[in-house]
């Protein structure tokens, strides 16, 4: 089964090429490498495109998928490494009523980074090995005519609101139970509103796919994060006042 990967870089740097480096050493090859520049302020080096701006994660990734042509597309972010077998293992568990295969990602004390998204108690998280609902795009493998993010986003939680489509449209997501791939965690991210963005999002999520989150669960750990500084009150007004259609 032939495979492109997809990588969005922004200003990455050396963790970018330590990224690359993983992608062009696996035991399976990538038919085809795409290297997308999502708006670095020094250019990427050998980009396959580029945009002038930061398009965010959600339409950098979109932008990036239509340059590909294979039956599936791994999405990996420029802050990860891959173990040599990632890509032969998720293409083993790939079958055709999946939709999007990960590995459980390790942080780089070898600790558990995620193993898939828990949507258990009303709000959303890394699983970090139980529970697991949903895909993150950290490193995934999706059937490329299905990797569509819903550009509203702009970053953060685009993944989520992507796995509830899939899994609304009938499509299985499956976590493989094994560490495959290092991340450094949301390096890539830096230039982001961050925090507003995180706050916005989850709300939207419980918005647009009754069921998944429950706002009630998502306000009272809003006002507890709130006391820390951890999220936005912006943020909270957005996720519940915008006009979704």
């Amino acid at each position: 089964m032939d495979v492109d990967a997809i990588v969005l870089d922004l200003d990455g740097g050396a963790m970018l090429g330590a990224c690359l480096a993983s992608l062009r050493a696996q035991t399976v090859a990538f038919r085809r490498i795409i290297v997308f520049d999502n708006g670095s302020t020094h250019p990427t080096p050998n980009a396959t495109a580029r945009s002038e701006t930061n398009l965010g994660f959600a339409g950098g990734a979109n932008a990036a998928v239509t340059l590909a042509t294979s039956t599936f597309v791994a999405l990996i972010n420029n802050d990860v490494v891959l173990d040599r077998d990632w890509l032969a293992t998720v293409l083993g568990a790939m079958d055709e009523k999946t939709a999007a295969v990960q590995t459980v990602l390790r942080a780089e004390d070898g600790s558990v980074d995620g193993a898939g998204i828990d949507v258990s108690n009303g709000t959303y998280r890394q699983t970090r090995g139980a529970n697991a609902w949903g895909v993150s795009a950290t490193a995934t493998l999706y059937r490329r005519e299905l990797l569509r993010f819903d550009e509203r986003f702009f970053a953060y939680y685009e993944d989520v609101e992507l796995s509830a489509r899939l899994l609304e449209g009938g499509w299985k997501l499956r976590v493989v139970g094994e560490a495959k791939a290092t991340h450094k965690g949301s390096q890539s991210a830096k230039r982001v509103r961050a925090l507003y963005l995180r706050t916005r999002n989850r709300y939207w999520v419980a918005r647009l796919h009754p069921g998944v989150g429950r706002i009630g669960a998502l306000l009272w750990e809003d006002a507890k994060l709130l006391l820390r500084g951890r999220s936005s009150l912006r943020g909270m007004i957005a996720g519940l006042c915008s006009r979704l259609s």
